[in-house]
């Protein structure tokens, strides 16, 4: 029979003593996708109190919706599936899903972390600490967070300390967070800043995100200021979009020097509703592939004034106007459908024409591309318009071809 270790068999003796809390899981960022961040952050939910069936059903369903819409993104739903399955103890489902993310996406960032959990999901090997020892180990740091302060907090500091398992500190990071008490935040601060595990910085950088107070903000923004390492800015801005704040990813937006944190902190704008942000960053941006980086957000964003603003001006390049265009498509029912179909008019090249069809076929407007189709005069505008609505489907679509088969054809 293995021993517990000291430090966890004390914390052990307290959870028995109280009402054991579940701890959060890990979280990383959300999908863009309005539909998709709802469903991540439901299925993040679940796991925060341990509903493995729910947050299973959830990713399952983020993963179908992802391949629809952001099939790039897909892997991480991919390994938010196979984390709860591990957690349901379906080990082999929990491997399979593993070896799909592995499969077909090689250069996943969640790769690391997939290895990291098919050794959970993995027979424990003669000699280890078996996974009984590690359930009991939860436990114990889980009742750690209704145990007074003074109590809890030298037992945590040890566990941060000692040679305990990555899984095992990250939950102890968390407890942390939770307690009331200023000095277990500071903890939670000194692994952001000094853990020699990039992993486990990582999952310091989210929980103070999490907690949102002005303390820990400021210690990300130092640590945000003094980093040289663009994976964890991007962590840090992700901690900043769980904080909802706007002021700080606006700034990393403006001043960041590496193209892809700068484009990933357009795209957390846009995830963040930052609308009035983006059209000031937009209007004072020159270069090409960030303002069509801030095109892309603001349509995420739903705002289609500004938009709709841009495509109409003429002394925009063309390629400026097609993004917006586009992008207009998806604002959708918040107004990107009524603009797309005032800017068709205006649309005096065949290029940008296409794209405001484009756009209305993201929109899934087929009732304004009808009213379009019934109004054009011209052959070749009447085919462009009648492809669009066949390939959205839908009545609109079936009335369209209807009416077209019933013209009498000419001799």
């Amino acid at each position: 029979m293995k021993i517990i270790p000291t430090v966890l068999a004390a914390a052990l003796a307290l959870a028995f003593a109280s009402n054991a809390a579940r701890a959060a899981s890990e979280g990383d960022m959300a999908p863009a996708d309005k539909a998709a961040n709802q469903l991540y952050w439901q299925g993040q939910a679940a796991l925060k109190i341990s509903d493995w069936p729910t947050a299973l059903k959830r990713f399952t369903e983020l993963e179908r919706l992802l391949r629809e819409k952001e099939p790039h993104s897909a892997d991480a739903a991919l390994y938010w599936e196979a984390y709860a399955l591990t957690h349901a103890r379906r080990t082999a489902e929990a491997k399979a899903a593993l070896d799909k993310l592995h499969r077909e996406f090689p250069d996943s960032r969640w790769n690391k972390d997939a290895d990291a959990l098919a050794q959970q999901a993995a027979p424990s090997p003669p000699g280890s600490v078996s996974g009984d020892d590690e359930d009991l180990a939860e436990v114990a740091l889980e009742g750690l967070m209704s145990a007074p302060p003074e109590r809890a907090l030298p037992l945590l500091k040890k566990v941060m300390q000692g040679n305990h398992s990555l899984k095992i500190k990250k939950r102890a990071l968390f407890v942390l967070s939770q307690l009331d008490d200023s000095a277990g935040l500071d903890l939670v601060v000194d692994a952001a800043k000094g853990t020699t595990d990039p992993e486990l910085r990582g999952e310091a950088i989210r929980i103070l995100g999490i907690s949102g107070e002005d303390r820990a903000i400021e210690r990300l923004r130092e640590i945000y200021a003094s980093s040289k390492d663009a994976h964890e800015k991007r962590q840090i801005i992700e901690a900043y979009l769980v904080a909802d704040r706007k002021d700080l990813v606006l700034a990393a937006a403006r001043g960041e020097a590496d193209p892809g944190v700068r484009a990933h902190a357009i795209q957390t704008l846009g995830a963040l509703d930052a609308s009035e942000e983006l059209k000031q960053l937009f209007d004072v941006t020159t270069d090409d592939a960030n303002r069509r980086a801030i095109i892309e957000a603001l349509g995420v964003a739903g705002n289609s004034t500004a938009l709709a603003a841009i495509a109409g001006n003429a002394r925009q390049p063309e390629d400026i106007r097609i993004a917006a265009l586009q992008a207009l498509g998806v604002a959708g029912d918040r107004g990107g459908g009524e603009a797309l179909v005032k800017l068709y008019a205006q649309a005096n090249t065949p290029t940008l024409r296409d794209a405001v069809l484009q756009g209305l076929l993201v929109s899934g407007d087929s009732d304004a591309v009808l009213k379009l189709y019934r109004d054009a005069k011209g052959v070749d505008e009447k085919k462009a318009l009648l492809r669009t609505l066949t390939s959205m489907g839908g009545d609109a679509a079936i009335d369209a071809i209807e009416t077209q088969l019933d013209q009498p054809e000419k001799p």
